[in-house]
């Protein structure tokens, strides 16, 4: 177990680098391999003891059993939709298969970490400090642009190659660290400073909305201690070094915003008909994102979260999907209110829900006991 922990946080740490990509449509990650040992562990393990997975479905309340099987027929009849209109895409299946997998995975793993929240953290502080140690030696990642990724200039991405996704990752940990009464304020002001630097304007949204969620549920809060933090990283703003003089780091920029809009208007007038109900099938890629360039795509699916949800599963396995998330908020604990704010307010412009590190780390944060 030891040597899994010491593999899984090397490997998720080092982020795109440890992505095998086996055509430009198609990749995986080596952390991908060792979750699938690990489940295989695990499933060996529950077969010789098959008396505990009947013991556990029968604890789920009976509402979010009705509202998960509502769900999973829905994406299942807009899978048999888009197979009968020539639409299917099996990457779908690869898709579904692996955020399955990783929500397994999280559950039982962190069984057997005692539901602690040590090793997302210290996979997150990684990614902090292999970002800090880009942006000083490595700021200027525009040959990238080549495998796929935006060209990136004077900007803290880590080693997840993308600052907004790099910035959410930021964005969690602080969530976690406001919420203890005894604040690592080191650590704060590491992940403040490593979160101004990737410019990440959504990040920044999802840090301000999170953080005034913080206020408002939590009572013991150390309310003057959290309005210092907002109050010097908003006064940071204007102070950000424009040492590279490109849009990246221009706060005001309105080209990235217009080609979210753009992609996000092209995958909504695709839908049509009985779409609406019950999607074009779920994590079927944009027909409009689709690209013939020998130039690796990392990008499928609209960047809005509602466009997703609707493009996805229709208004049907929209509304299934957001009913059995809110009765999930109801049995755990207070603090998932401001990491699922973080989410999704951050969603409102970038596809998290397909994003492999975000996902891992949300998911081993949100399963996780508050150590408060």
């Amino acid at each position: 177990m030891k040597f899994f922990l010491v593999a899984f946080v090397f490997l998720l740490s080092l982020g795109q680098l440890q992505r095998i990509q086996l055509t430009n449509n198609l990749a995986f990650y080596l952390h991908d391999c060792l979750i699938v040992g690990f489940l295989l562990k695990e499933l060996f393990t529950a077969i010789m003891q098959r008396k505990i997975i009947p013991k556990n479905l029968k604890k789920i309340p009976i509402f979010q059993k009705k509202i998960f099987w509502c769900f999973s027929i829905t994406a299942f009849l807009s899978w048999i939709i888009a197979f009968l209109q020539g639409r299917f895409d099996y990457r779908a299946i690869l898709y579904l298969s692996r955020i399955l997998a990783y929500l397994v995975f999280v559950f039982l793993l962190q069984k057997q970490l005692k539901n602690k929240s040590w090793l997302w953290r210290l996979i997150s502080f990684n990614i902090l400090v292999f970002g800090f140690v880009q942006y000083l030696f490595l700021p200027d990642l525009r040959f990238l642009i080549y495998e796929g990724y935006d060209d990136h200039f004077y900007r803290l991405v880590s080693t997840i190659l993308d600052p907004a996704f790099t910035g959410l990752i930021f964005v969690f940990n602080l969530n976690y660290y406001l919420w203890q009464k005894k604040k690592n304020w080191s650590v704060i002001v590491l992940f403040v400073i490593g979160l101004l630097l990737t410019y990440s304007r959504s990040s920044y949204l999802a840090f301000l909305l999170s953080s005034g969620v913080l206020l408002l549920i939590d009572k013991k809060a150390a309310k003057k201690a959290i309005f210092l933090i907002l109050t010097c990283f908003l006064l940071s703003l204007p102070f950000l070094p424009k040492q590279s003089g490109g849009d990246g780091v221009n706060l005001l920029r309105t080209t990235s915003v217009q080609a979210r809009i753009d992609n996000d208007q092209k995958i909504w007038q695709e839908i049509e008909g009985v779409q609406w109900l019950f999607g074009q099938g779920l994590f079927i890629p944009a027909q409009s994102r689709q690209v013939a360039k020998n130039i690796p795509n990392h990008s499928h699916f609209a960047d809005n979260i509602f466009v997703f949800l609707i493009s996805n599963l229709g208004i049907v396995g929209s509304i299934a999907l957001i009913l059995l998330v809110l009765e999930t908020i109801k049995f755990g604990k207070k603090e998932n209110i401001v990491l699922l704010t973080s989410l999704v307010s951050h969603a409102m412009f970038n596809n998290n829900l397909t994003q492999s590190f975000v996902i891992l780390i949300f998911l081993g944060l949100w399963l996780s006991k508050s150590q408060n």
